[in-house]
């Protein structure tokens, strides 16, 4: 017995440090090879797309990127190891860059010349939240970088946080593609102000003062843009604003009317093969506190001018008032009185004009907008095709974007919006509408045959200047029926700036920047549910589970009570045998 033992433990000991050296020779040997990683993500954030490894596989000049953070024993317990895993996925960025991309991490937590120079960039140091066993306080700390390229200026990430990781790609990546291009591509962006009210400025005049300038309606566009270094020129479609002859792209936001010179520059524009992102506002709709409480609502007719050239092609945006039951919250501001006092509120308005377009609704076959989960669709209309006629004329359109089934229309009428226009009991519904549509081909002149317009105020008989003819080249529209959702006040909405970027890199020619735009982390919302569905899962979840179970418990009784009788059964027949 003590023999089997002792060989028992022998044979043990002999069997661990043999695998014990199997192991240390599988991880020596292993522990030098590249790391392998599975991305299990559904964005795929984590993978590096194709046109990343072509951006980065074609620098030809360095790129030096450099990493300024606290160190891992100084930061917070949350962060400290967001320099382990930004220095990762740099080196793989490094790496594919076969030595084009030069990585380095600096600590300027200690050294007052180098946070000087940070501080010139804008980088500086900013406060988290720190949790260290039993006590919370503030940390100051240090996450930037930076890309620098040639004798251009850095392009600066000012705070690296670890929700900065699914979107790493894109930040790296997108700089040094817009560094390292040959040439910024010219958008011109026309983007007419918002006249002052007729009667707004006859008091002005009446109290002796001058009314205001026209304000700005869509300064952000030409921001955005500039961010994304694009050059961005600003035209006003006049003899001294005139559009450039060397554009690469053209947005025109139709929000108030156009003359026609100003169309027919347009049309010229398109027929010559400049690709034109166009907006185009049908109506607007006023809102006033009414004085019973709730609002009173206002439509406002806009005639852009434009109707008659997309009518040449084939399309039409629909001038009718468009309501879909996917709709939005705004809060707009209320005075109220309390006590004596006037006071400023905001107060939740809901009504089927604001439009939520959702990523169901989104075209998946479309890079433009298979990654947008939410658009603030305001005071929109739906974009109508005539396929015979675009067919015709040589033009293919592709839906973008359409509303949700439970959308209906009723006749356009100035004045106010009632309760029965905007409630969907009885409304007869029209199924899914094109909201934006891009169409491609080579555009026909809508002027073909008829006289130059001339621009306003020009003396009569003169003859119109700039209309040398052009050449038709294909070129490529995307027509939204609205506006109103890449103004100021709406652009940051949802994601209606990614659009505009998303239409803006795909038109002009930036295709590599918005297939890595497209990784971004998507905002998953939650699907809108009908009163049929919600009934459904209330009923399920109230009645019909309890229901189940109840009789599961039933049913189950019953068997262990047949179980029980069987078994008293064999024990007396046993027993009888047994006497």
């Amino acid at each position: 017995m003590n023999n089997k033992r002792r060989n028992f433990r022998l044979t043990f000991a002999a069997a661990a440090v043999l695998l014990a050296g199997i192991a240390f020779f599988v991880v020596s040997i292993l522990g030098n090879l590249p790391g392998a990683r599975v991305d299990l993500t559904k964005d795929r954030l984590f993978s590096m797309s194709p046109a990343a490894i072509e951006v980065l596989k074609g620098l030809k000049v360095p790129v030096q990127v450099k990493l300024y953070i606290t160190p891992a024993d100084k930061m917070p317990t949350q962060l400290r190891t967001l320099e382990r895993d930004l220095t990762e996925r740099m080196r793989n960025f490094e790496q594919v860059a076969d030595g084009m991309l030069e990585f380095s991490v600096y600590n300027p937590q200690d050294d007052e010349e180098m946070q000087k120079s940070l501080g010139a960039k804008g980088i500086r140091p900013f406060q988290v939240q720190s949790i260290e066993k039993d006590e919370m306080g503030i940390k100051l700390i240090w996450s930037a970088l930076t890309i620098a390229y040639k004798d251009k200026p850095e392009e600066v990430l000012p705070q690296l946080l670890p929700q900065s990781l699914a979107s790493l790609e894109q930040d790296i990546i997108g700089p040094v593609y817009r560094l390292t291009r040959d040439k910024a591509p010219k958008v011109a962006v026309f983007g007419p102000k918002k006249e002052i009210d007729r009667q707004l400025a006859m008091m002005y005049l009446q109290q002796g003062m001058q009314p205001p300038e026209p304000q700005e309606q869509f300064a952000r566009i030409r921001e955005v843009l500039q961010q994304e270094h694009y050059e961005v020129v600003p035209v006003e479609l006049t003899p001294m604003s005139p559009l450039p002859t060397d554009i690469d792209l053209l947005v025109v936001m139709a929000s108030t009317p156009l003359n026609e010179r100003q169309v027919y520059e347009i049309n010229r524009a398109l027929t010559s093969g400049v690709p034109v992102i166009m907006g185009v506002q049908a109506h607007e709709y006023g809102y006033a506190p009414a004085p019973g409480g709730g609002w009173s609502i206002n439509g406002q007719d806009i005639v852009t001018g434009v109707e008659p050239m997309l009518a040449g092609f084939g399309l039409t945006v629909s001038e009718d008032h468009f309501m879909d039951s996917a709709m939005e919250v705004i809060d707009l501001p209320r005075e109220v009185n309390l006590g004596g006092l006037r006071m400023q509120t905001r107060e939740p308005v809901r009504v089927p004009f604001q439009i939520r377009v959702t990523e169901s609704q989104m075209n998946p076959a479309s890079p433009m907008v298979n990654r947008i989960a939410s658009l603030f669709y305001l005071w929109g209309t739906p974009v109508v095709t005539d396929a015979v006629k675009m067919s015709a004329a040589g033009l293919a359109g592709t839906t973008l974007m359409s509303s949700s089934d439970d959308c209906w229309q009723q006749p356009w009428s100035e004045g106010p919006i009632t309760g029965q226009m905007i409630n969907p009991a009885g409304q007869k519904m029209l199924g899914a509408q094109p909201l934006a549509v891009l169409v491609e081909g080579v555009f026909p002149d809508t002027w073909a045959g008829r006289a130059v317009p001339a621009w306003p105020g020009a003396a009569e008989g003169q003859p119109a200047a700039g209309a040398a003819p052009v050449t038709p080249k294909p070129g490529r529209l995307m027509l939204v029926g609205c506006a109103k959702m890449f103004d100021d006040s709406v652009l940051g909405a949802m994601q209606n700036g990614l659009l505009l970027m998303n239409g803006v890199d795909y038109l002009a020619g930036s295709q590599a920047l918005l297939s890595i735009r497209a990784k971004s982390l998507t905002a998953r919302v939650i699907k809108p549910v009908d009163a049929q569905a919600k009934m459904f899962w209330r009923l399920f979840t109230v009645l019909l589970v309890p229901v189940l179970i109840a009789v599961f418990g039933i049913v189950r009784a019953g068997m262990r009570r047949k179980e029980a009788a069987r078994y008293r059964e064999s024990l007396r027949r046993a027993g009888a045998e047994a006497r």
